[in-house]
C-alpha cells in the first residue's frame, strides 16, 4: 500500500469516528439529514437503510422524530434511557465523574486535544471519546503526508492504547443497551454501526 492509499484509509477511519461522534453528541439537524441523503457514505445495515430512505422524505418530520428519540435515549428524558458515559459503565457505583473520566482527560491532555463545541458534558461521554479518536486519526494522516515515521508510530500507538483501555471496555455494552431501547432506524442503526466499527478497529489496530 502506497502513502496515498494509507492516507485515504486513515482519513476514512477519521470520517467514521467523526460521524459516530456527531450522532452521539447532538440531535441531528435537517441540514445533516439532507447531507446524509446526498452523500454516498459506505453505510450498511440499519443505518444504511435509514440513509437510503432519506431522499424524497419529509426531513423536517424526520428531524423532529429523531430529536425526540435522542432526548429520550441519550438525554435521560425517558423512563429507560442509556447513559453515554464511561464512568457509569465502569465504576462500581455506576456514577458520573469517576476514575474513567480522569483517565480520558489525562489522555486528551497528553495529545493536546480540546473537545469542539460548547456542550457541557463530562469528558468521558462516548461522543467526545470518539471525537478524540478522530483527532488521533487526523494526526496519523498528517504524519503520513509529511513522511514523519515517528509521528505515524506515535499516533498509531495512541490509538491502540485508547481503543484498548477505553473504547472496547464499555462502548460495545452501551451499543447493546441503545439497540435494545431504540426504534428501528437512526439510533438503532447508530448502535449497530458503532459496535461493528469497533470490531473492525480492533483488527485494524491489532488490539487483542
Amino acid at each position: 500500500m502506497d502513502a496515498c492509499e494509507r492516507i485515504a484509509e486513515v482519513e476514512a477511519r477519521e470520517l467514521t469516528y467523526s460521524l459516530l461522534s456527531r450522532l452521539f453528541l447532538e440531535e441531528v439537524s435537517e441540514d445533516f439529514l439532507s447531507r446524509l441523503a446526498e452523500e454516498s457514505l459506505p453505510l450498511e445495515g440499519e443505518l444504511g437503510r435509514y440513509a437510503a430512505e432519506l431522499p424524497g422524505a419529509d426531513l423536517a418530520a424526520l428531524r423532529a422524530e429523531a430529536a425526540a428519540e435522542f432526548a429520550a435515549l441519550l438525554l435521560n428524558m425517558s423512563a429507560d434511557p442509556v447513559f453515554p458515559y464511561e464512568s457509569v459503565y465502569t465504576s462500581a457505583e455506576h456514577l458520573l465523574m469517576q476514575r474513567s473520566r480522569d483517565e480520558v482527560l489525562a489522555a486528551y491532555r497528553s495529545q493536546g486535544f480540546e473537545r469542539s463545541g460548547e456542550l457541557n458534558v463530562p469528558e468521558d461521554h462516548v461522543g467526545i471519546e470518539l471525537e478524540f479518536m478522530a483527532r488521533l486519526c487526523c494526526k496519523e494522516a498528517e504524519a503520513l503526508a509529511a513522511n514523519d515515521g515517528a509521528g505515524v508510530d506515535a499516533a498509531r500507538v495512541a490509538q491502540q492504547d485508547f481503543l484498548r483501555d477505553h473504547l472496547l471496555v464499555w462502548i460495545p455494552q452501551l451499543c447493546d443497551d441503545l439497540e435494545k431501547r431504540a426504534k428501528p432506524g437512526l439510533y438503532r442503526g447508530l448502535a449497530e454501526t458503532a459496535r461493528q466499527f469497533l470490531v473492525f478497529e480492533r483488527e485494524e489496530l491489532g488490539v487483542g
